[in-house]
């Protein structure tokens, strides 16, 4: 037994070991994690502020200068399936919200982008701003990677950044979004 201790000592110390640097690595890793989502979070509101586009009536619109205390920055394509699944949440989510809501539709895609964008527009009953983006100039300014990609404003600060397809009508969402109007 004794010549066996040594050798078990020596591999419960490395285990030991094993366990601190992964606890080391994780911890930091989530402290890296948070201070980059800070970061974006930063520059997606520095981005708020500076934005304005004009939308494929004509109209040009900043961000910053919109009454509403929400507003939703979606970053769509006509093509892009999980895109198209989202817009009746997003419409019903407008209704939900009425005049406090403005949406922002930034259209990527990069051919007949205006006939797509009316196409769309009218196939799923999109009542808002739209604008053209087919070159994917503001995409790129907000490090859009994939559609659909969503910003969501309450009162100019960042409340909500979606990568993927929202269900913009999910509680835990609702719930995030009238705590923000109501400033807690």
């Amino acid at each position: 037994m004794k010549k066996f201790l040594p050798p078990i000592i020596l591999v419960m110390g490395f285990c030991g070991f094993l366990a601190a640097q992964i606890l080391w690595d994780v911890s930091h890793l989530n402290a890296q994690q948070i201070h980059q989502e800070q970061t974006h979070d930063q520059m997606f509101e520095s981005l708020f502020n500076e934005l304005k586009v004009t939308t494929i009536d004509s109209k040009i619109i900043e961000p910053k200068t919109l009454s509403t205390p929400i507003v939703v920055v979606n970053f769509w394509a006509s093509w892009c399936l999980p895109c198209l699944k989202e817009f009746p949440s997003l419409v019903e989510f407008q209704k939900k919200f009425g005049s406090n809501v403005s949406v922002i539709g930034i259209n990527g895609d990069e051919e007949d982008s205006e006939k797509m964008i009316e196409k769309t527009k009218s196939k799923y009953n999109l009542d808002f701003y739209h604008v053209a983006d087919p070159q994917s100039t503001i995409s790129d300014k907000f490090l859009v990677s994939s559609y659909p990609f969503s910003l969501v404003y309450v009162k100019g600060k960042i409340q909500y950044v979606a990568k993927k397809n929202l269900n913009f009508m999910d509680k835990d969402f609702l719930n995030k979004i009238e705590s923000a109007l109501k400033g807690k």
